[in-house]
């Protein structure tokens, strides 16, 4: 690996291996080997997932500091262990970095994801340290989850569950797109926030262990994400807008009017909330779960509006270039 501002792949490990020192019981050894060794006895529904960040296309690097974007791709991969119902039990991390990145900058961007693994639980045992021409970060965790929740599950007479907050991540990157770094109210901090440091709703992912027949993570938007459960499931996903908005917190209610632009659309269309979407049955509901819809038969993602009485049909979300919003909606 190419030398730069004192970044060498055998004078920066030593230094990762003391910052991600674990002491789970599960890692027999971690960084410092060829391979990492975990020791996972009895363990049953173990999940594995990949999630990379990449300059341009999911961030920018004018937007968050290195410690946030460590947070934020850590937690962004561990969401999808969540939305199973498990619990992350490890991580790899494999950082590409371009040209006049050097060891101070990738040990602020690991003090990021050790905050993250520390607040998750989750020993980081390893990874990969390469030279490319934008930053890149991509995150392998591997979860535990005893009665793994998939897309495939609803069934039709089921709820549909919101378990965390929607819309702030996307207002936060609306105020970020404008130029604003430090918002002036309380509401525009707070989306600011959901957007740098998002949080894997880990706690309500177990909590939907053994109650929800189907869920997803929130990365591509409400709509957009409730569409890959409806196709896997096989069912029609129906959208109460009244009961949305009513799940909608007060904070981005404000920040919507100051920007101009409508708190549903942000919740439907807007990406990177990383809260969780389920199905299941009313009696098996989670207690910090909101219902926001139902499963019906037929295909697709349908929004229903008690004030016209029709129903129409959702389409478009986010997509990652460059952090755009593309809200569509379609009959």
């Amino acid at each position: 690996m190419a030398r730069a501002r004192g970044l060498s792949e055998f004078s920066v490990i030593p230094r990762l291996k003391a910052l991600f020192r674990s002491n789970a019981a599960q890692v027999t050894v971690g960084i410092g080997d060829d391979a990492a060794l975990l020791t996972l006895a009895q363990r049953s529904g173990l999940v594995w997932t990949v999630d990379t960040a990449v300059e341009h296309v999911h961030f920018e690097r004018g937007w968050l500091t290195l410690e946030d974007l460590g947070w934020r791709s850590f937690h962004a991969a561990a969401s999808d262990v969540s939305a199973m119902g498990g619990a992350p039990l490890a991580a790899l991390s494999s950082v590409i970095f371009p040209a006049r990145f050097g060891a101070s900058e990738l040990e602020r961007l690991a003090r990021g994801q050790r905050a993250a693994a520390r607040a998750l639980g989750c020993s980081v045992v390893g990874g990969n340290l390469s030279r490319g021409t934008e930053l890149s970060i991509t995150t392998t965790v591997l979860g535990h989850a005893p009665r793994p929740i998939l897309r495939s599950g609803a069934r039709v007479g089921d709820e549909l569950w919101a378990c965390g907050e929607l819309g702030l991540a996307a207002a936060g990157l609306r105020l970020l797109q404008r130029g604003t770094r430090r918002g002036s109210s309380v509401a525009a901090r707070r989306a600011l926030l959901a957007f740098r440091r998002p949080r894997a709703q880990l706690q309500a992912g177990i909590a939907l262990s053994g109650r929800a027949r189907a869920a997803i993570d929130i990365s591509d938007g409400l709509a957009g994400d409730a569409a890959h459960v409806a196709r896997a499931s096989k069912v029609r996903l129906v959208i109460e807008l009244d009961a949305l908005e009513v799940a909608l917190t007060p904070a981005l209610r404000r920040l919507a009017l100051e920007l101009g632009v409508s708190a549903l659309s942000l919740a439907l269309y807007g990406g990177e909330d990383y809260a969780l979407l389920a199905t299941g049955p009313a009696r098996a509901r989670p207690s910090g779960a909101s219902v926001i819809g139902r499963v019906e038969k037929g295909q697709g993602v349908w929004l229903a509006s008690s004030k016209t009485g029709r129903q129409i049909r959702a389409s478009g979300g986010f997509e990652h270039s460059g952090g755009r919003i593309a809200p569509r909606m379609g009959r």
